[in-house]
């Protein structure tokens, strides 16, 4: 039963893994792409959701970057507590503030990528419509 949910967890830590470099190779993708569609062009009100739309993508890069530290904390602080061979209690103790910030990182770099690509298209609106 033990192995079973240790498997359980290495397989669920895998996914989130593959999901949090997925959002962070997109979010670099929309941010070298929105650059490209912004070379040469003079600032000027019609870029303003295109800017948007990078912040919020550089946010989501960050956040993406911000939670891989913090999971690589957490199995640090881990790893510390059974070679003290700490109470479940005493880990849970040590590694819930790690945690809880994780899942904030995650979930601002999804959202923070969501909102990029809706200024994004909100700025390729603006675009058709102006000319």
């Amino acid at each position: 039963m033990k192995e079973d949910l240790n498997s359980l967890a290495a397989r669920l830590a895998e996914e989130l893994s593959k999901y949090i470099y997925f959002l962070l190779a997109a979010s670099g993708a929309a941010i070298a792409y929105a650059l490209e569609q912004a070379d040469g062009k003079t600032l000027t009100n019609d870029l303003i959701f295109l800017v948007l739309a990078l912040i919020a993508w550089c946010g989501s890069f960050y956040f993406g970057v911000r939670h891989l530290r913090l999971y690589r904390q957490h199995m640090i602080e881990n790893a510390k507590a059974l070679l003290a061979d700490e109470t479940f209690e005493q880990m849970q103790n040590r590694l819930e503030p790690l945690v809880v910030k994780m899942e904030g990182a995650s979930n601002h770099q999804y959202l923070l990528f969501i909102g990029g690509v809706f200024l994004y298209i909100l700025w390729r609106i603006a675009v058709l419509v102006n000319t």
